[in-house]
């Protein structure tokens, strides 16, 4: 059960279409696997063309997946018509992102009306091989 509660009761179809319309992940075969409010799972099995070496993910491919997680968390705390965009992360890398899928998990530490931090963790195979710190800019509407 999330601590979160949701502004907008149509929380789920919005973030549901801000991952199919605009998040990095869907283009890569990613499947957006669980959403509460204030939380996000994107899996994502790997693929040759997103490698940066053999069986390894290209660190980039890592970065935006956790972002997307972080935005898609964000947005489930948000007002209808609200927009969500990163302002900065801080991520660490904490091992070589080589496996068959990975897991990008985010959930909302403060929500706020303008700024609302983040943090997500990419496990690959169950393996956690990052963590990021997000700090995310609402606007609204108007």
């Amino acid at each position: 059960m999330s601590r979160f509660q949701p502004r907008d009761p149509s929380w789920a179809d919005r973030v549901g279409a801000a991952f199919n319309n605009g998040c990095f992940a869907p283009y890569w075969g990613g499947e957006l696997a669980s959403v509460s409010p204030g939380t996000a799972e994107i899996t994502v099995s790997f693929r040759d063309v997103a490698t940066g070496g053999p069986g390894m993910l290209h660190r980039s491919m890592v970065a935006a997946f956790l972002d997307d997680a972080c935005v898609l968390a964000a947005l489930s705390l948000s007002s209808a018509g609200d927009a969500i965009a990163t302002a900065e992360y801080k991520l660490n890398f904490l091992a070589p992102a080589k496996g068959e899928s990975i897991c990008a998990r985010a959930q909302v530490v403060r929500p706020g009306r303008n700024i609302t931090v983040c943090k997500a963790d990419a496990l690959v195979d169950d393996v956690l091989i990052a963590k990021m710190l997000a700090t995310l800019a609402v606007s609204r509407p108007g």
